[in-house]
């Protein structure tokens, strides 16, 4: 991590900027546009209906989140300690993908 002036690290990186980041992800944007326009837009009337789906989507998304990066610290000694066989097996994977869009 980079060290200020005074040669005391400050943690500039806070929980609250990760959440807040949450709002420019582009995957959510589009995630939320996608569902929006395709299963509420068409079926339900404006109103207090598209704020519940606004908040049940949110919700969604948020233990989405929670849970990516619960299973990422769980695999995380598992992936690095493996990481040689798991490298070889994605590149074998990788070629084969590349090989089958010719064939």
């Amino acid at each position: 991590k980079p060290q200020s002036d005074s040669g005391i690290d400050k943690h500039t990186n806070r929980y609250l900027h990760g959440v807040l980041l949450q709002f420019v992800n582009p995957k959510g944007i589009i995630y939320a546009i996608t569902t929006v326009a395709t299963f509420i837009v068409p079926f339900y009337a404006p109103g207090l209906v598209y704020i519940g789906f606004a908040i049940f989507l949110c919700s969604l998304a948020f233990i989405s989140n929670c849970c990516w990066g619960l299973f990422g610290s769980i695999f995380q000694k598992l992936l690095i300690d493996k990481s040689k066989i798991i490298n070889t097996v994605m590149a074998l994977l990788l070629v084969y993908c590349a090989v089958s869009l010719f064939l």
